[in-house]
């Protein structure tokens, strides 16, 4: 008989660690693996299905092509698929969260097939609550654990680089913990600034600016071998992240905010990478040693590349004030970006350095 997945509406801190997920990696693995898949619902978007439903050896009972994390959205959405087997997800961030959804509301086993790999949503069992483009507290975000991922190197490596390596911007930017923990201690505010507790975060960002940049081929094009480092990037943040009360994560925060102000999205780790530089240049840490290694790692975080106005950034930067101090969410950010915030005549000094980068 089969059994219900590991998985809650509550209490994440049971969920798997990224460390112990089953992730496997290979060529041809949707073709091989899809033929064992039985009576599934596929939960995708448009662009990722057509990339991979000619090589699936058994097509879906049921498609759904999810537009948003809204939960309201997504309990419609799930109430009008079929009873099925199981829940394949397939494509990015949105589609494999949204099919975490499906799969813990109709309690079947799930299956990650991401499309790219910068996202923490391969091997994180969490997904947030979403309420618009707005998030609910954290404490109530549900979890389920995945039955495996694959990651299909040929379908993996047919998406456009940047989707891909926006997987190291989206782990380097934590080094705007470290900005926001040393701004604390020169303001006097709770315990000093600590480096040995920032060695082994330190070590990681140091261990993939060495590497993936070797990965790219002559045309600087992406390998297998980038694949396995981006993803292996991802997979490890989790234990080697700076986890203190005065090293907030401003840039991810920033990425909410950003968003919510101007009912659009841009793509997830070169987001993260642009508040960390906004960060780093705000609290006067070393941001040009810190651009220098999103730019030799190839990640897009500039506005005007990501297809980001001046004023689409401005208003973000409005926003984070009173987002990152809602409060009645479980919000009580003490990031720069709220308590300095980066607007008005302080933006118009801000977009003018950008814009010499």
């Amino acid at each position: 008989m089969q059994q219900p997945p590991q998985g809650a509406w509550s209490g994440h801190d049971q969920m798997k660690p990224a460390a112990e997920y089953d992730i496997r990696y290979g060529h041809n693995l949707v073709t091989d693996t899809s033929s064992n898949w039985r009576d599934y619902i596929a939960v995708t978007s448009p662009t990722a299905f057509s990339k991979v439903k000619p090589i699936l050896a058994q097509l879906p009972k049921a498609t759904s092509f999810p537009e948003a994390m809204d939960f309201e959205y997504l309990e419609g959405l799930t109430q009008d698929l079929p009873n099925a087997s199981m829940v394949v997800g397939i494509g990015g961030g949105l589609a494999l969260d949204a099919a975490k959804y499906v799969a813990l509301r109709k309690q079947l086993p799930l299956v990650l097939v991401p499309t790219i790999v910068s996202t923490g949503a391969i091997i994180h069992s969490v997904f947030a609550k979403w309420e618009g483009r707005n998030l609910g507290d954290a404490a109530e975000w549900p979890w389920i654990d995945p039955e495996y991922v694959l990651v299909d190197y040929d379908v993996v490596l047919s998406a456009p680089s940047n989707l891909n390596i926006a997987g190291i911007g989206d782990v380097l930017c934590t080094y705007s913990t470290v900005c926001e923990w040393k701004r604390h201690t020169r303001l006097g505010n709770g315990e000093p600034y600590d480096p040995n507790q920032a060695v082994s975060m330190f070590d990681h960002h140091k261990e993939i600016i060495e590497k993936f940049p070797k990965t790219l081929d002559q045309k600087g094009q992406l390998t297998v071998e980038s694949v396995d480092v981006i993803m292996k990037a991802v997979q490890d943040r989790d234990e080697r992240n700076l986890r203190h009360p005065n090293a907030p994560a401003g840039d991810h925060s920033f990425i909410v905010a950003v968003e919510l102000a101007n009912d659009r999205s841009w793509v997830h780790g070169e987001l993260a990478a642009l508040g960390a530089v906004i960060i780093a240049w705000q609290t006067g840490e070393k941001t040009s040693e810190f651009i220098a290694d999103l730019d030799r790692c190839k990640v897009r975080w500039r506005p005007l590349a990501m297809g980001m106005k001046a004023d689409e950034l401005h208003r973000g930067l409005r926003e984070c004030i009173s987002y990152m101090g809602d409060t009645s969410r479980g919000r009580d950010m003490h990031s720069v970006l709220r308590e300095e915030p980066v607007i008005d005549n302080r933006f118009e000094e801000l977009w003018a350095w950008l814009e010499t980068l």
